[in-house]
């Protein structure tokens, strides 16, 4: 393949398809690394913020991209304590990240196999 020099966020590229990530213009890129890190840094922290009980119960599943609502796994059982919990969480989330990150939380239920 041969080497072409005229693209825009690159200086040198290779002849055919870029990737999806270099075709970003880069204020978007920046925008969803960003909070692809805010993200995963909730999840390693998730035991320090919402505390042992409701670690046990709950875990973060996602974060949708366009609102600013998080999506909570909810061991079956376990529903109405997070439910209960639901403001908690939210105000200790945005309190461990400094500004409002999310304001909704939606919880899915699931089984638990270790009974």
């Amino acid at each position: 393949m041969r080497l072409k020099n005229n693209t825009r966020q690159r200086k040198k590229s290779i002849q055919g398809l870029r990737s999806f990530k270099d075709s970003l213009p880069k204020n978007i890129k920046e925008t969803i690394f960003k909070k692809a890190k805010i993200y995963s840094k909730i999840v390693d922290n998730w035991k320090k913020i919402a505390g042992n009980d409701l670690s046990s119960a709950c875990y973060p599943k996602s974060k949708e991209k366009l609102t600013k609502r998080l999506n909570l796994m909810v061991k079956r059982g376990r529903e109405v304590d997070v439910e209960y919990s639901r403001k908690f969480l939210i105000d200790r989330i945005n309190k461990f990240l400094g500004y409002e990150f999310i304001n909704k939380i939606k919880l899915t239920t699931f089984k638990d196999k270790k009974k």
